[in-house]
């Protein structure tokens, strides 16, 4: 494991994005890097042992963005070595992992931890400077009974973009919900269900503040306008800004996707953390075009076929095998070995 620290100074109320990838969704975090002004932490998951060289490429290419001198990076480096229990250690993507280790990294005092594939929107970090901070450090009838946690998360709004989406991200609430509110809608939210349900889009666009730019605004962040309460519910998995002193740590039994976010969120609701919805932020998730490039490590375990690979057969039909055997290809990344423990 390697760690480049950010040699940027940081603010007393700057927020550090913190994402984790592989090598092959470092375009992914080029665009990231340009959506967001603050510092950020990385951690980069080398997959196979080119990526080492692919990655030391890309920092030394003319077409890497300036802003890398704003980030704190960790790169990790699994276990290449020849055998079949290091192959299926190496593809389980350790993705609670490599967040906990871009967390420790993070040399700001607020962090906001969301996945690389995601858009953030204009002056969000500006806004949760001045507004989602302020949050945070108000005392609350439930932060109150706690000396040293900021027990009050702030909730990130998170859209998914349709194949309609013409390239123009949007820069206002207002925006945003035109993309909503169209017939048929352009954006919608990640998961209409338990995964993001709970986030109530209906209040997001219920009470706009003005219509001013977001990176103008100075609004009162206690202003009721400015945020919304929302209530936990199972299976919920939001990506919210903390104060990292009082930032769980993952689980690091999770690997892939499933239950990696979900399994946070039910701490911070067992320690009785608020969650108030920040207005005016979001981040959106661009429409899917390469299924390729959608799939995890793990996915390589698995024949197109429906069929385990025979390295599975040791695991007695459950895990991934289990995944193989859906109808549904798309499926077949899940680490479902790693849910079931």
């Amino acid at each position: 494991m390697l760690e480049l620290p950010s040699t940027k100074p940081v603010g007393p109320t700057d927020v550090t994005l913190v994402t984790q990838l592989s090598v092959s969704r470092l375009e992914r975090f080029e665009r990231m890097l340009a959506s967001w002004d603050g510092p950020l932490a990385v951690a980069i998951y080398l997959v196979d042992e080119t990526d080492a060289a692919t990655l030391d490429d890309h920092l030394k290419s003319s077409a890497r963005s300036s802003a890398w001198d704003r980030v704190s990076l960790v790169v990790v480096k699994p276990d290449f070595s020849v055998g079949e229990e290091a192959l299926l250690t190496r593809l389980r993507y350790p993705i609670n992992r490599l967040r906990n280790l871009a967390l420790s990294v993070a040399p700001s005092a607020y962090v906001l931890v969301v996945d690389v594939d995601f858009v953030p929107s204009p002056g969000m970090h500006s806004i949760l400077s001045s507004r989602g901070v302020p949050l945070i450090e108000h005392t609350s009838s439930l932060n109150s009974r706690s000396p040293t946690l900021r027990k009050t998360a702030v909730v990130i709004p998170t859209f998914a973009l349709s194949p309609a989406f013409d390239g123009r991200y949007p820069y206002s609430t207002r925006e945003l919900e035109a993309l909503v509110t169209s017939d048929p809608p352009v954006a919608t939210l990640t998961d209409l269900n338990a995964g993001h349900g709970p986030t109530l889009p209906s209040l997001l666009f219920s009470d706009t503040t003005s219509p001013v730019p977001p990176a103008s605004l100075n609004a009162d962040a206690l202003d009721p306008a400015a945020s919304y309460q929302v209530c936990y519910e199972p299976q919920w998995e939001p990506y919210y800004l903390l104060a990292r002193a009082s930032h769980p740590l993952y689980d690091e039994r999770f690997t892939d996707q499933g239950g990696d976010k979900q399994s946070h969120a039910l701490v911070l609701n067992a320690l009785g953390y608020e969650f108030r919805v920040a207005r005016d932020v979001w981040v959106v998730h661009p429409p899917r075009e390469d299924r390729a490039a959608e799939e995890w490590p793990a996915a390589r375990l698995v024949q197109r076929g429906g069929r385990p690979e025979h390295a599975l057969a040791a695991e007695g039909g459950g895990g991934l095998a289990g995944a193989a055997d859906a109808e549904d290809d798309s499926l077949t990344h899940f680490n479902l070995a790693a849910q079931r423990d």
